[in-house]
């Protein structure tokens, strides 16, 4: 059995891991566990989303998710349960985290810090990501994902088909428009896209379950992760280890 253990900021990274696996994984046998941590130490509790993995007595992959409530506690929480999840088989571990509130310009220096540590005046502040450990950074924020996926849109509201009008009021194009280069947060994007309707997008569990659930998956697997960097980056990582 292979096992491959997602540590994520929050839950909405969670939630469409969650998601998005289900739906590549297709006929595969996959064992998808969701968890959350609960202040220090080990406690956890676990997560039952909307969707749920159908597997079957012979699972052929173990995935597990945790929810780490925050992005600083990405790598924090990778190093404390690196140990004991190679103990029990976990050959691999990703960590998956937001860039916002940095601009685009700090995604190298980020990047190498959370590989490679950060060491002051010969004190080491901050330890190197263990071997078959890496973090996935998202730019700015997965809901840049969300905005990019435009067949969602009419899905979550009829009268969200984006038209000339409806793109100028925005005073940009998330169909088309290179998202990383933004300086607002892609959240408050997202939201302002769905008020065209009425209706809205924040952190709580039903609204991104909503956004999660009226994702087209077949679209971000066979032409978003083409525009989107990091997520092509996540999906081929999901692709070698279901293979």
């Amino acid at each position: 059995m292979k096992k491959i253990a997602f540590f994520v900021e929050g839950q909405t990274e969670q939630f469409f891991l969650n998601k998005l696996l289900i739906e590549i994984a297709g006929a595969k046998n996959v064992n998808i566990l969701l968890k959350k941590f609960k202040g220090r130490g080990r406690p956890t509790e676990d997560i039952v989303p909307k969707s749920l993995a159908q597997g079957t007595i012979e699972v052929q992959h173990t995935i597990l998710i945790y929810d780490c409530g925050g992005d600083e506690s990405v790598k924090t929480r990778i190093l404390e349960e690196y140990s004991g999840l190679t103990t029990d088989g976990y050959t691999e571990i990703v960590g998956f985290r937001d860039l916002y509130p940095l601009p685009i310009s700090g995604l190298p220096k980020l990047t190498q810090r959370l590989k490679n540590g950060l060491t002051i005046n010969g004190r080491i502040v901050e330890e190197p990501l263990p071997n078959n450990t890496s973090i996935i950074i998202a730019v700015r924020e997965i809901e840049d994902w969300f905005l990019a996926e435009y067949n969602h849109y009419t899905r979550i509201h009829a009268t969200l088909i984006l038209d000339a009008t409806q793109i100028t009021g925005l005073g940009f194009n998330p169909c088309v428009d290179d998202l990383t280069l933004r300086n607002t947060s892609a959240a408050d994007d997202l939201r302002s896209v769905y008020q065209l309707a009425g209706t809205t997008y924040n952190k709580s569990k039903n609204r991104v379950e909503r956004t999660v659930e009226c994702l087209d998956y077949a679209n971000l697997y066979l032409e978003i992760r083409n525009r989107m960097a990091k997520l092509n980056e996540l999906i081929t990582k999901i692709d070698n280890f279901l293979t």
